[in-house]
């Protein structure tokens, strides 16, 4: 008698339904998998911002003043080399509370390495210097370190990884050490490049006092001291920090200022004056085809440097809604419309003066989007208004008697 083999196997079709099968399952999976990252990089980041408001906070009770935005070393020569030119930001000051005491002895002490090659740092070159071609000679940098645009000086380039946001892919040059985390400057524009001390006439003098008294409204301000106890719209209602995405050079709005906009009659009266450079194609670009002004000069992108304290690189403020466009009335050392980004979907971290951890949406209540407090204002924008930019301008301001009605999602 003949058995009847069997033969034990896929056919060529059951073959294809079971691949096309697990094609399907992947496809499903991927997104899954890749939202389930972004989850876990967001807590991170949301998780780095507390570490340096609690660093802050430390700062607070250790000295009772809030860690400056603009401080350091000056003489009336402004020498990049002997000086930092005032221009440290508030993250300079609280590493020793933030786990990076290492680093902090590292600037406080005297440093020898590649000496700087270049004239003396102005307001126009200043990101141009990190791009100096060292002499091997031994430089011996002062206590507190030099300009922090010197790439020359290694402490400058560290990467800090409590400073920055997992989220965020930019890494390396042009940028220094970058951050993704920012000082609130609060609501108002006019002088909060230079803050209250300023290098004029070849010496410096407190010659912004005055116009930081009317446009100085958040937790901090540039060249000058302030506390928690400056506070009195409440702890709860005020930002302190906020995320900020650095720059990638891919002409992103968000971290690439469109530059010479103008002061009175531009950003400070008409704070959506740049739209107009805006891809219609891509809102999130600016459109090659315009006559926007950007930075030809490397090293002028967001966050690029978190030792320094110019406003693109360490501030924001509460004009424009989250992830809205840098508009600057001079050149990237000034400032204009600069508000939080971030690379999450939606909206940006924030840090309140109490140390809570917010994300708020690129849809809050940012009132008309017309013009800022000013110290030639009118009406509703007059020195000591109410901020004009709704919600999240009364959440940038630390003294201006709003009444915040609406409960943050914290």
């Amino acid at each position: 008698m003949n058995r009847r083999r069997y033969h034990n196997g896929f056919t060529l079709l059951e073959l294809l339904v079971v691949v096309g099968v697990i094609g399907t399952l992947v496809g499903l999976l991927l997104p899954a998998v890749q939202a389930a990252r972004e989850a876990a990089r967001r807590m991170s980041c949301s998780n780095n911002l507390k570490q340096i408001a609690l660093g802050v906070a430390q700062y607070h009770a250790a000295f009772e003043i809030l860690p400056p935005q603009g401080t350091g070393t000056f003489n009336h020569a402004n020498d990049p080399n002997t000086t930092n030119q005032f221009r440290l930001s508030y993250l300079f000051s609280i590493t020793p509370f933030i786990g990076q005491s290492p680093m902090w002895e590292r600037v406080s002490g005297e440093w020898v390495g590649p000496k700087p090659s270049g004239d003396s740092i102005t307001e126009e070159n200043f990101g141009a210097m990190q791009f100096g071609v060292v002499d091997p000679a031994n430089h011996r940098y002062p206590s507190m370190g030099p300009v922090p645009s010197l790439a020359s000086y290694s402490p400058w380039s560290s990467e800090i990884p409590t400073y920055r946001c997992p989220s965020d892919p930019g890494y390396g040059s042009p940028g220094l050490g970058r951050t993704n985390y920012a000082a609130c400057l609060g609501d108002a524009i006019e002088g909060l490049d230079q803050g209250m001390w300023r290098y004029e006439s070849s010496k410096w003098s407190p010659g912004g006092a005055d116009l930081m008294q009317i446009t100085g409204r958040g937790m901090f301000v540039p060249r000058m001291i302030t506390s928690l106890d400056d506070v009195t719209d409440g702890l709860s209602n005020t930002i302190m920090l906020g995320e900020i995405a650095t720059d990638l050079g891919d002409r992103d709005t968000r971290t690439t200022p469109s530059m010479h906009n103008g002061w009175q009659g531009g950003v400070l009266d008409n704070l959506q004056v740049c739209n107009v450079h805006i891809d219609p194609d891509r809102p999130r670009f600016w459109d090659f085809r315009s006559s926007v002004k950007l930075p030809v000069v490397g090293g002028q992108g967001r966050g690029f440097r978190w030792a320094d304290s110019m406003p693109l690189m360490t501030g924001f403020n509460t004009t424009r809604p989250p992830n809205s466009e840098l508009c600057f009335g001079g050149d990237s050392t000034t400032i204009g419309t600069l508000s939080t980004s971030s690379r999450h979907q939606g909206g940006t971290h924030v840090a309140m003066a109490d140390g809570a951890i917010v994300f708020l949406t690129d849809s809050i209540e940012a009132g008309a989007q017309q013009g800022s407090v000013t110290s030639y204002g009118k009406q509703d924008l007059a020195p000591g208004s109410q901020s004009p930019f709704g919600l999240w301008g009364a959440l940038g301001t630390r003294s201006s008697n709003e009444f915040i009605e609406e409960q943050l999602n914290q």
